[in-house]
């Protein structure tokens, strides 16, 4: 067997700024036989026809990193794509819950279609479109929309709670404001699901820290709580900056903390510091407010019931 018959170690290949490998690229290289060799042999994977990346960087990948190669690699066999949808903010890098299923483009032409995993969106000559990373993707606000108009509410939720987000500490703006996602929404209509958009519209928050604390507001509007006051601040004795409360019921003489201790666990293990810290300052709170305390997880949201029953014993009445 001759020296250049052997498979090439994926790190041969020509990538893109994606890191991506392109079979157009190994050709212009004299590579196209080498690099049909190390797909054979398991050291490229093949994302979409003529598309491939390192099968070594697919092992250290999570989910959401492997689905964004896949939406490049769509992206690759197009003239000038345009990412939109879940796919967009996938993009943006605004948290989405789960994987989405399918790669979202704007057509490039007035008739939309699915196929093969992919969905083209019928342009409607309205989207606003920005560059981001060497790509074309619609606009934030315009990504919301269409998020909230094709997703669930949870998903579209978190999304636009994380574009409306305020910074509190140190420098920062929110990805877009709520006048921005009413310009964006005004500018679309009429369309089909209006209304669904409009639901998430009405709910969004730039008080909302975290996805948790999207889901946990979403939770106890369909257990039927009293809606809460979002981030109260509130001072400590001897504390220069004051305390953020994620949630909180004056009248009923409560306050939430979505997460909790938990947020101080790595790989399994607590830092006792920061728990010990945890602990205090709801001590300090407790003594300055008077109120009770509920804790909650992830799980405990999701699942419904067990965030019920936390709020419950805390004393909030369900209307």
């Amino acid at each position: 067997m001759s020296r250049s018959s052997f498979p090439r170690d994926a790190a041969a290949f020509p990538t893109d700024a994606a890191g991506l490998i392109t079979a157009r690229a190994a050709r212009a290289v004299g590579e196209q036989r080498s690099l049909l060799r190390a797909h054979r042999s398991g050291a490229v994977v093949r994302l979409r026809r003529g598309i491939y990346v390192d099968s070594g960087r697919q092992v250290d990948q999570q989910a959401l990193d492997r689905y964004r190669d896949e939406a490049l690699a769509v992206g690759r066999q197009r003239r000038r794509p345009v990412f939109a949808g879940m796919t967009a903010a996938v993009l943006h890098g605004l948290p989405v819950v789960g994987v989405p299923a399918e790669v979202v483009l704007l057509a490039p032409g007035p008739s939309g279609r699915r196929r093969n995993g992919v969905v083209e969106l019928t342009r409607r000559g309205v989207e606003e479109i920005v560059q981001e990373d060497g790509h074309q993707i619609t606009s934030i606000p315009e990504t919301v929309i269409e998020v909230a108009r094709t997703a669930t509410m949870l998903d579209a939720l978190i999304i636009a709670d994380a574009a409306l987000r305020r910074p509190r500490f140190g420098p920062g703006e929110p990805r877009c404001t709520s006048g921005e996602l009413l310009e964006a929404f005004h500018r679309r209509l009429p369309f089909p699901r209006s209304l669904r958009v409009a639901a998430v519209l009405d709910r969004a928050t730039a008080d909302a820290d975290s996805p948790l604390e999207s889901l946990s507001r979403l939770r106890m509007e369909e257990l039927g709580f009293p809606p809460p006051v979002l981030q109260l601040p509130v001072r400590r004795p001897g504390r220069a900056a004051a305390s953020y409360l994620d949630f909180a019921w004056p009248e009923y003489g409560v306050w939430g903390e979505a997460d909790g201790a938990r947020k101080y666990r790595t790989l399994d293990t607590v830092r006792p510091q920061q728990l010990l810290e945890e602990k205090r300052r709801e001590d300090e709170l407790r003594a300055v407010t008077g109120w009770r305390c509920a804790r909650w997880s992830w799980r405990d949201a999701w699942d419904r019931r067990p965030l019920r029953d936390i709020l419950l014993r805390a004393g909030l009445p369900p209307r």
